[in-house]
């Protein structure tokens, strides 16, 4: 017999994915239930709402952040960008299939509701104040704006991509980044 827990987190990973898929408002509580195998009525046991489904989701994001964030940290400066610029390469695909998992729900949810939009957003102040922490350790001065950078040209990239479905721009944009790091 499957553990709860179990059932909670194929709730979580069918809805993560079909929330990047479809969209947030185009995926309904009983299409989660039909991709993770969990029988609708069970779904209500573990979320009440689909805006509370969305909330578990963000929140697992943020701890997957905290979790690289922490690794990288224990790097030197550079290198952690680097890694946080091949997160991008390792998910290329995806990425030029249907647009950066952050931004495409960061975006829908700024149009759906403002708790919502606040916890997504949550996930880009989070890269950002890691990236400008590193820059910093770098001992860059304009580490705000050099994070920014980072993250527009990732974020812009990733739409051209997967709106142009041509994995290339994403990819030579990675490539030019890698560069700008190593400059430094």
């Amino acid at each position: 017999m499957p553990r709860k827990s179990d059932k909670k987190e194929k709730l979580l990973s069918a809805a993560r994915q079909l929330f990047h898929d479809q969209g947030f408002a185009n995926t309904t509580l009983s299409d989660i239930a039909k991709a993770s195998g969990v029988p609708l009525g069970n779904v209500y046991y573990y979320f009440k709402t689909k805006q509370e489904l969305i909330l578990a989701v963000i929140d697992q994001k943020k701890r997957e952040y905290d979790n690289m964030f922490e690794l990288w940290s224990k790097e030197k400066p550079k290198q952690g960008l680097t890694n946080y610029i091949e997160r991008y390469e390792q998910t290329a695909d995806v990425i030029s299939d249907c647009g950066c998992p952050d931004g495409g729900l960061s975006l829908e949810l700024n149009k759906e509701s403002s708790i919502l939009s606040e916890q997504a957003n949550q996930l880009f102040t989070k890269q950002l104040e890691w990236i400008t922490e590193r820059f910093s350790e770098i001992g860059r001065k304009d580490s705000r704006k050099l994070a920014l950078h980072m993250m527009t040209s990732l974020q812009g990239s990733s739409l051209l991509s997967a709106s142009l479905k041509d994995k290339k721009i994403l990819l030579d944009e990675i490539l030019r980044l890698k560069g700008l790091v190593n400059k430094i």
